[in-house]
């Protein structure tokens, strides 16, 4: 289910990237992000919850994040402001993984303001809105200042994971 949810998402990014149609696209990566979701809910009640499992969903979670960013950036031109979103998301992923290296670690530990699917809301909501709504404040689209907005917040998460982890590890070091 999980790489079905990666294979969706793939494809709807494909039909971006061909059609450069947002909106419907933008529908299509929510409908595969919703499906992806249930991965997790069908392993627990059917009782085939594994390590491997989990670790597999978290990879697809990042490959299906770095195929959106990826293929928005062909259609929009907006590059740079979408690899430093990307970069900060693998980012906020990486600081809790390198902490759980260090020292034990719990998800419970880690609620933070931009976590996968919150990017996820915003980066698709900003992305159809831009093309729903004519406003360009300041000669710029929606998009452009969603995708502005979202590093400003992905950036404050990553600190915020850092102290996190700086705080964990020296209480747990010894």
């Amino acid at each position: 289910m999980t790489l079905g949810g990666l294979v969706l998402v793939a494809a709807s990014c494909a039909f971006l990237v061909v059609t450069r149609r947002i909106v419907v696209s933008c529908v299509l990566v929510t409908l595969a992000s919703v499906l992806d979701a249930l991965d997790g809910a069908v392993a627990r009640v059917s009782g085939r919850v594994t390590k491997f499992g989990a670790y597999l969903d978290a990879v697809c979670d990042r490959a299906a994040e770095a195929l959106v960013i990826l293929s928005v950036a062909v259609v929009t031109g907006y590059w740079l402001l979408s690899s430093l979103v990307l970069v900060g998301a693998f980012l906020i992923s990486y600081a809790k993984a390198r902490a759980a290296m260090e020292v034990p670690v719990a998800n419970l530990e880690w609620p933070d303001l931009m976590e996968r699917t919150e990017r996820g809301v915003v980066f698709i909501a900003g992305l159809a809105a831009s093309r729903l709504i004519r406003w360009r404040p300041l000669g710029r689209d929606l998009f452009w200042w969603t995708l502005v907005v979202l590093l400003a917040l992905v950036s404050v998460t990553v600190l915020q994971r850092m102290l996190r982890a700086k705080r964990l590890i020296e209480m747990r070091s010894g």
